[in-house]
């Protein structure tokens, strides 16, 4: 009876909640001219110039360009690249769905989300458009893709000039340090809970830092990542395949204990990387999950610093 009841009250709170977020929709959009953006949930009317706009997964390409983030999910919330002023109106609204009455007290005009199940609620409440992850598998193609969904190319251009600069700064350093990016093959590992993952340069771990900013080389089994899920668990004895110039290893100090016992590891021993000295631990809470555009341009100078401490 308890659930039944549970039930009702949960349906009863939507319906409301519905009905709320028509008024909120009507008002948050009516000032602006709405124009027609062809996204993978169909051709949706959307302001031409957002100004309150909740995103999942992407806060940092949406504050990189410039435009007000209202919320976003607890997973990219913690950004620690994206600065006050892009995080003053930005607020937590929850994962792995948003919070639907928080979601409708920041007044939204444009929601954009990577779940489909999603989509149905949140257009209830404010235009939504819904991406997809393997179509913004690099900094540039996601700075495209909302460059043109938010009407800000300018914006995207200025962002890149700068982007541009920091990275052809950091390459001088790294060459007079001896290194040459262009020529140099990298792989990135984490270690998390007792499991080995390997990335591609789409998935975080400074994967675009290193190789749309620094230019360095993925490894074979890194590019294969790359054009593929992005991701995959490995084991030590299979890391020989990932041997690079440079391999980078990120965990969380709870992981520390793991990390010794794979230096300990006889496959571990004998890659290349390792008997160069050529293993860069990363903190895994600065580079695990941040990988957006404003993120990847801080993250330059957090590389070249680990890759020159590691190289001396």
């Amino acid at each position: 009876m308890k659930k039944v009841f549970s039930t009702m009250i949960a349906i009863a709170t939507l319906l409301i909640l519905t009905a709320c977020a028509g008024q909120t929709s009507s008002k948050s959009t009516t000032s602006s001219k709405m124009v027609t953006f062809q996204a993978l949930n169909g051709k949706i009317k959307i302001p031409a110039k957002p100004q309150r706009i909740a995103v999942q997964n992407y806060p940092d390409e949406v504050a990189s360009l410039g435009a007000n983030v209202i919320g976003t999910d607890s997973w990219a919330f913690p950004n620690p690249y994206l600065s006050s002023n892009q995080k003053k109106n930005m607020i937590d609204l929850g994962a792995p769905k948003f919070n639907l009455q928080k979601l409708i007290e920041q007044k939204p005009d444009l929601i954009i989300t990577v779940d489909k199940d999603q989509v149905a609620d949140y257009q209830k409440i404010a235009p939504t458009v819904l991406v997809n992850y393997q179509e913004l598998s690099s900094m540039n193609k996601s700075l495209d893709y909302f460059a043109k969904l938010l009407n800000r190319k300018s914006e995207e251009a200025t962002f890149k000039k700068a982007f541009t600069k920091s990275a052809n700064e950091q390459k001088v350093i790294l060459s007079k340090a001896g290194i040459k990016p262009s020529k140099t093959t990298i792989s990135l590992l984490e270690l998390q809970g007792g499991k080995i993952y390997a990335y591609g340069d789409n998935f975080a771990r400074g994967g675009q830092a290193l190789t749309t900013g620094l230019g360095f080389k993925e490894s074979e089994k890194m590019q294969s990542l790359s054009k593929g899920t992005g991701y995959a668990e490995v084991n030590a004895e299979s890391l020989a395949s990932f041997d690079a110039d440079y391999i980078f290893v990120d965990y969380a100090a709870a992981d520390q204990a793991q990390f010794t016992a794979l230096e300990n590891n006889p496959t571990w021993k004998n890659l290349n990387a390792v008997k160069k000295g050529h293993i860069v631990s990363m903190d895994y809470n600065k580079v695990y999950f941040f990988s957006g555009p404003t993120a990847s341009q801080k993250e330059l100078s957090l590389y070249t610093n680990a890759i020159i401490t590691a190289t001396k």
